[in-house]
């Protein structure tokens, strides 16, 4: 009843604004394209949303998915990542909210992959000049995807199955010929409203990316990450071990734990790996020893992930002096050489 009520008021909300001036005389918003990190777009006019797959307002209620970025898969419809979606069950479709002006003017697409095929829909919601006082038109259309490959879906090129219906309540009240929402403005009316097309009514997992709505495509792209390097020493004695330390943070300087690769050479020389990464501590701080014999450059390799491409830490050099005098188990200055007895 909770995402119910929710879902009822976000429509009413959405609805009235848009018989208002709010977005009924806007301006169309230029058309760009944004490069996200996350589903969180900062776009009240275009953002990604859950909705039940069989009922808009009604149950069973829907479920929010878990998000993740990653690369691919196939190859990604803009840039290499793609904004990763795993349903916590079926009946849920997690995809773009897009409001729009007029229903003639929706212009709201999306690719999708998925590696099991994906079954969603589609929802058009939207008010005409003679809809009655609290109530919409509801479009709904069965859409799906093909496994193995990315396929575009735009909401304007479905056909949809049209039920007027009380906003509060839900309720049916009439019914209109299937069609697209051009052939449905033609008939009933143009108005304003939004539409969610979305994936995951299987409960399978899926990705997408090239999201477009309100003028803007968003591009899922990875997170942007910094890594750090310390050493305790700057300068040793050949034969002895300097610990390095590291660690990677995100925008917010959040610790990720990311793992990392020690990286040595003489200077000016080349770059030679450790043969394993090394993993974080629980508070995300990579820690290493390494034993030097000549002066030494430093650095930190953060390999490639799903979600973050690869990067390195700024370089240090540690500079190794002669071992200490007596290191090599040779005479020191305070135990000079005794001399053999003379034979008598």
């Amino acid at each position: 009843m909770q995402v119910r009520s929710l879902l009822a008021a976000m429509a009413v909300t959405a609805l009235t604004t848009t018989l208002g001036t709010s977005l009924g005389a806007s301006p169309a918003a230029a058309a760009d394209t944004r490069t996200l990190s996350g589903p969180t777009t900062g776009d009240p006019d275009a953002y990604l949303t859950f909705v039940g797959c069989d009922d808009l307002f009604g149950s069973p209620a829907a479920t929010a998915p878990r998000s993740r970025i990653n690369l691919g898969p196939y190859s990604a419809p803009l840039g290499r990542r793609s904004l990763g979606l795993v349903p916590t069950s079926p009946g849920t479709a997690t995809g773009p909210y897009t409001s729009f002006g007029a229903l003639t003017e929706l212009d709201a697409s999306l690719s999708v992959a998925a590696t099991g095929g994906s079954q969603g829909v589609s929802w058009v919601i939207t008010v005409t000049p003679t809809s009655p006082r609290g109530t919409a038109w509801t479009g709904r259309a069965a859409v799906s995807a093909p496994a193995g490959t990315w396929s575009q879906v735009a909401s304007s090129s479905q056909t949809y199955v049209w039920t007027l219906v009380d906003l509060l309540s839900g309720a049916v009240l009439g019914r209109a010929a299937d069609g697209t929402p051009a052939a449905f403005a033609a008939e009933h009316g143009d108005g304003p409203g939004f539409a969610v097309t979305g994936f995951g009514c299987d409960g399978r997992p899926f990705n997408l990316d090239a999201v477009r709505g309100a003028g803007t495509t968003f591009d899922f792209e990875g997170v942007q990450l910094s890594t750090s390097i310390d050493v305790d020493a700057p300068q040793v004695r050949a034969g002895e071990k300097v610990t390095v330390t590291g660690a990677v943070t995100d925008g917010a300087q959040r610790v990720t734990g990311d793992p990392l690769v020690l990286q040595t050479r003489v200077p000016g020389g080349a770059w030679t790996s450790a043969d394993a990464p090394v993993l974080a501590d629980r508070d995300g701080v990579t820690r290493t020893a390494v034993e030097l014999q000549e002066t030494t450059e430093i650095r930190w390799h953060r390999p490639e992930s799903q979600y973050a491409d690869e990067g390195w830490s700024e370089a240090v050099t540690v500079t190794v002096t002669a071992p200490a005098d007596g290191a090599d188990g040779g005479p020191t200055p305070s135990e000079a050489p005794t001399e053999a007895p003379t034979e008598q």
